[in-house]
């Protein structure tokens, strides 16, 4: 998981993908994982969308976490969150289609 505190070292990761890429007509990878959920959901897809434009030439994968899940995981706590707050919801998925679908067909 790469949370936005670490997108330094993930602009680092696709940097290397790159160069490799043009060397070697392949990424080092083939997908990487951005974890913005803590973010707003619009600032989330909005910083997928950066990276998957990045991404689309090499033909990776960008996996992408919207929405929160109850209890503590990666050490955010979100015990007190309501129950209606809780996991991604259809227009969640909707919208994270309609942000990066025209970009690429390779997110998740």
């Amino acid at each position: 998981h790469c949370a936005k505190n670490l997108l330094p070292w993930f602009d680092g990761m696709l940097e290397a993908d790159e160069a490799f890429f043009a060397k070697h007509g392949e990424p080092l990878f083939s997908s990487h994982m951005l974890d913005l959920s803590e973010e707003p959901d619009v600032e989330n897809i909005e910083i997928c969308q950066k990276y998957l434009k990045r991404m689309a030439p090499m033909k990776q994968i960008l996996e992408m976490e919207i929405g929160i899940t109850g209890g503590v995981e990666d050490g955010v706590d979100n015990s007190g969150v309501s129950k209606e707050k809780l996991y991604s919801t259809p227009e969640d998925i909707f919208a994270v289609y309609e942000g990066l679908q025209p970009i690429s067909e390779r997110f998740m």
